[in-house]
């Protein structure tokens, strides 16, 4: 709805064309070889003309020029409308073939009866198209009618905000009444319309819509109602790509002359739901300053396929399976939002693709209010985690404002739980800020192992988490990050993990390995046997998409006495690992009869740059020939070398592979 005195762009060729009549009653009088009129200017009512030429030639010839006419914001230069035969009749004044030159030139007729003040024009700017007009006297003033057949929507688009869409494609077909006293009746279809921005970014094509609207004066308002309807075509406001699919608008309310009042509306998409909506909106603030929306049972899986998931592309969330059904209700002010009310009614959403995250049948009430606090109570009958399988856990989320707490959440995972303690979070000026404390214990490493497709690994992982803190979609663990497995130690320092829910994280650490048993290692990993104790250190982690893409890794022989055993196997994969000359030297002399041999110490280095590996051995110990991987020991003693200084990552992951699985004999080339 627009204020009184607006000039509508439906009229914009019946304001000109009522205008150019009127100048044509007033030299109409009477008839002679030639009247020529000169007015310099004409305005009223958001209307205006300058250098306004009139010339009644004998035989009914008429022609009227304007210089500039300016009607609402729109102005066009060089206006002429031509009558070849004005018939001027005791009670009728009519133009049967008339031209109005008005940057296109577009027929045009007309019949005005001087006794009863009726005037009927018919435009037709082009063969399929036609705009008729009706005047008659009403109650309180003439009433107004017009009808539109095939009106080319490109019309209207000079009528427009310039920062909206350009109109380029379909026509209108309809009935637009109006009354002297201010009732306003209005029954329009668009067929085939288009629209689209220069960047491509608000698009539109063949799409169908009807409006059937009403308002009349009620005191000093407008008592208004309206319905749009969508039944065909698709568009795309960027992030949102929608198809129609008779989604319909409603509104009734009342309009003054400072303030839009909906009064009652609803919106229907078939298929997701129906939401009710009041409110009022300020002119002069340009904003809403109060309203209420509500939408009862909403379906999960069609709100996130056909609303959030464009707005969640770039993110880790972007290709969900959801379902349950939800309820919502929000409270408006000049303020903005100030409460929400949601139900959620066994809501489940889980990650289609990488299976990286799932909870399942989540239901319960969240009462959030901007300016008191609230608790929410919400249960989740279970999840996965990494395919690991989550227990039922509830969760009690504290809020007031935009700060919300969690005392402590215990979730079980694998045998185990997963304990999260003082979790905040609050919404700052660009992004959100949380942070929290917590510990992993009891996980079973059979089943841990086996859910990430690891091989088997026995026992329990208890974990310590100090404060990890998020800002600005980066996360950061204060302090160490601690594990303890076989027989020794993890520490983790300066982990970061950056872009937490985009498709492709990366994770950024330090890591420190030490005393771990050897035996352990690689009978767990099928690997042959090796007696004694390891450290590593990884300097510079990087992953993407928790996949490496840079590291320098150190491993090297623990300090202290304990025995020390390779296995021939073990000889042999390492062998594959680094160069084929030790396993050559096992199968050519009697050393193929021994199972195991005796070593002082071992030692292997990857520093990961580019996709490519360049390895290394024991520190101090490389010889021209290549570097030392194994150094011997004991009797019997072996002393195993690599010679391939630079290897391709993947061509290293895919021979570990070989060797472990299953302990199948290496290739060796």
């Amino acid at each position: 709805m627009r204020a009184a005195g607006a000039v509508r762009p439906g009229r914009r060729y019946v304001a000109v064309v009522v205008f150019l009549l009127t100048v044509f009653g007033v030299v109409a009088i009477g008839r002679t070889q030639q009247i020529t009129l000169t007015i310099d200017d004409l305005t009223g009512g958001g209307f205006s003309a300058q250098r306004i030429g009139i010339a009644l030639v004998g035989g009914g010839v008429t022609t009227i020029t304007i210089g500039v006419m300016t009607i609402g914001t729109q102005a066009w230069k060089n206006v002429k409308l031509d009558c070849k035969m004005l018939r001027l009749e005791r009670t009728r004044v009519a133009c049967d073939e008339g031209m109005l030159v008005l940057g296109d030139r577009i027929p045009l007729s007309f019949s005005y009866l001087t006794d009863k003040h009726v005037l009927d024009v018919v435009l037709k700017p082009a063969p399929d198209e036609t705009w008729q007009l009706n005047m008659r006297p009403g109650k309180r003033g003439n009433d107004l009618g017009v009808r539109i057949d095939g009106g080319r929507v490109q019309r209207f688009a000079a009528w427009l905000p310039p920062d909206l869409p350009k109109l380029n494609a379909g026509v209108v077909n309809g009935v637009i009444d109006y009354g002297g006293e201010g009732r306003i009746a209005v029954k329009l279809a668009g067929i085939g319309l288009g629209f689209a921005d220069a960047a491509g970014l608000r698009a539109g094509e063949k799409i169908g819509i009807t409006l059937d609207a009403q308002a009349e004066p009620v005191a000093n308002d407008l008592r208004w109602n309206a319905t749009l309807a969508w039944n065909a075509g698709e568009a795309f406001w960027q992030p949102i790509y929608l198809k129609a699919a008779n989604q319909q608008l409603s509104a009734e309310g009342r309009l003054d002359a400072k303030r839009l009042h909906v009064e009652r509306g609803t919106l229907r998409y078939p298929g997701v739901g129906d939401a009710a909506f009041s409110g009022v909106y300020d002119f002069a603030a340009k904003k809403t300053t109060g309203g209420r929306v509500s939408a009862k049972a909403i379906e999960v899986s069609a709100l996130y396929e056909s609303v959030l998931k464009p707005f969640l592309q770039s993110t880790s969330f972007s290709d969900l399976r959801a379902d349950g059904r939800v309820s919502a209700e929000l409270q408006l002010s000049e303020q903005g939002v100030q409460g929400v009310d949601l139900q959620l009614d066994k809501v489940s959403f889980e990650d289609k693709t990488q299976h990286r995250f799932a909870l399942f049948e989540v239901s319960g009430t969240v009462p959030w209010r901007a300016d008191a606090p609230t608790q929410a109570a919400v249960t989740v009958k279970g999840g996965e985690l990494l395919k690991m399988p989550v227990g039922t856990f509830a969760l009690p989320l504290g809020m007031n404002g935009m700060r919300f707490d969690l005392k402590q959440l215990r979730v079980p995972l694998l045998d185990g739980h997963i304990d999260v303690r003082d979790f905040v979070a609050r919404a700052g000026t660009a992004s959100w800020y949380w942070q929290f404390t917590g510990e992993a214990s009891g996980i079973s490493m059979d089943k841990f192992t086996a859910a990430l497709g690891l091989p088997v690994m026995h026992g329990t992982l208890d974990v310590k988490l100090p404060m990890v803190r998020h800002v600005k979609s980066t996360l950061r663990v204060d302090g160490a990050l601690f594990l303890k497995v076989f027989d020794g130690t993890i520490e983790a320092k300066n982990l970061v993990l950056l872009d937490v829910f985009s498709k492709a994280p990366r994770v950024q650490a330090d890591v420190a390995m030490r005393n771990l048993d050897l035996g352990l290692v690689t009978r767990t990993y099928s690997f042959g046997s090796i007696t004694g104790r390891v450290d590593a250190s990884i300097a510079g982690l990087e992953l993407v998409n928790w996949q490496p893409v840079k590291f320098d890794v150190h491993l090297a022989s623990s300090a202290g006495d304990y025995p020390r055993k390779i296995s021939q196997a073990a000889v042999q994969n390492i062998t594959a690992l680094g160069g084929a000359g030790a396993a050559a030297a096992i199968q050519r002399s009697f050393l193929r009869f021994f199972e195991q041999f005796g070593y002082d110490k071992l030692g292997w280095g990857c520093k990961l740059q580019n996709g490519v590996c360049e390895m290394s051995g024991i520190t101090g110990e490389d010889r021209p020939q290549g570097y030392v991987i194994v150094k011997g020991g004991g009797i019997p003693a072996i002393t195993v070398m690599g010679y391939n200084r630079q290897v391709s990552w993947q061509e290293l992951l895919d021979r570990l592979k070989r060797v472990t699985q299953d302990n199948v004999k290496p290739i060796v080339q």
